[in-house]
């Protein structure tokens, strides 16, 4: 689901409101753009991914049914940053911010004219809800912010709140629709559109790196796939069945290796997470576990998927990526993101 300005969204929503497909009919040509909430456009294959410690840039090109990686650098980000807070935070250090576009802008053959950006799970949160089929239809602003002011606890006024029809759960209600929510803070996702055009470069696409990651994901496996996003400051579970998301899960909670506790808080979440899946979709259990994250936290969320949980589990690679040529010594858990956000180029 993109959250940017404009319509595009409103009009891939509207496609099919409060439909109710079985999982397989979400392979349908147009349903991918539903679930991102994009009209069918093409998307430059230039992507940003900025965090509170770092701005990436990744340029790639289109070859033999797959792409290249053209360019991949990245810059740090001082501290200062951004204003810190549950969701992020708008930017207090402009020029700092200014200086790193410029500095990876140096780098690219040419500067982009137009690019997408990748925002952390925690800044840009996810979660599914469900809508009388009429109101679903419509996704009014004011009718989707009273929705979310009774699930959050943050002032949705604040908030840049976007919205799409996604097939319907398992046993929900007839006349209902379900819909998966992005939101943001306006101000910052604000901040960061100007900067970036402040340097000649439009924003498109913007969405975080699990609604991307999902995006991708959903095309690889055709059974159940639980797909773990690590960051620094959190992580991000989402179950997939059929190319149907289902559950999104975040916690704003790292797990360094050997910490016994956070650990257990992670065992907890798995086991209650597995637990749902079990009651509610028996038919759409897990088969398989991808983690993306840095090697050390993924080796620690591998052992604990096997061991606790008996769960065939792989940190997501190249393979699993449309790369046509892999490069040895990638880390591919920064490319993934910015190659699925560039992949969402739309026939």
């Amino acid at each position: 689901m993109s959250i940017r300005r404009g319509g595009g969204w409103r009009a891939a929503a509207r496609q099919e409101p409060g439909a109710s497909p079985a999982p397989s009919a979400a392979r349908r040509p147009g349903a991918l753009s539903q679930l991102l909430g994009l009209a069918p456009v093409a998307v430059a294959p230039h992507v940003f991914e900025v965090g509170a410690g770092a701005l990436r840039y990744g340029a790639f090109s289109r070859r033999a049914g797959g792409f290249d990686v053209e360019r991949l650098v990245e810059t740090e980000l001082p501290e200062e940053t951004f204003h810190v807070g549950p969701l992020g935070g708008p930017l207090r250090g402009r020029e700092a911010f200014d200086d790193a576009i410029e500095r990876l802008l140096a780098q690219a053959d040419a500067p982009p004219a137009e690019a997408s950006l990748v925002l952390p799970d925690r800044w840009l949160r996810l979660l599914f809800t469900e809508l009388e089929e009429e109101l679903g239809a419509r996704l009014e602003d004011d009718v989707l912010r009273f929705k979310l002011k009774k699930l959050v606890p943050f002032r949705v006024e604040d908030l840049r709140l976007r919205a799409a029809v996604v097939p319907a759960f398992p046993g929900q209600p007839m006349g209902r629709a379900r819909l998966l929510l992005a939101f943001a803070i306006e101000q910052l996702v604000r901040d960061l559109e100007a900067a970036f055009l402040g340097r000649g470069v439009r924003i498109g696409q913007v969405a975080s790196r699990s609604l991307y990651l999902m995006s991708l994901v959903r095309e690889l496996v055709d059974g159940g796939v639980l797909l773990v996003n690590l960051e620094p400051d959190g992580y991000c579970l989402c179950h997939i069945a059929g190319g149907v998301p289902y559950v999104v899960r975040y916690r704003a909670l790292q797990v360094e290796p050997g910490d016994a506790g956070q650990a257990g808080n992670v065992a907890q979440d798995l086991r209650i997470l597995l637990g749902f899946l079990e009651e509610h979709l028996p038919e759409h259990g897990v088969d398989e576990a991808l983690v993306c994250g840095e090697p050390a936290a993924t080796a620690t969320w591998l052992e604990m998927l096997r061991d606790r949980f008996a769960l065939p589990s792989r940190a997501l690679g190249a393979s699993d990526l449309p790369i046509v040529a892999p490069a040895a010594g990638t880390l591919w858990h920064r490319v993934a993101p910015l190659l699925a956000a560039a992949s969402r180029e739309v026939a």
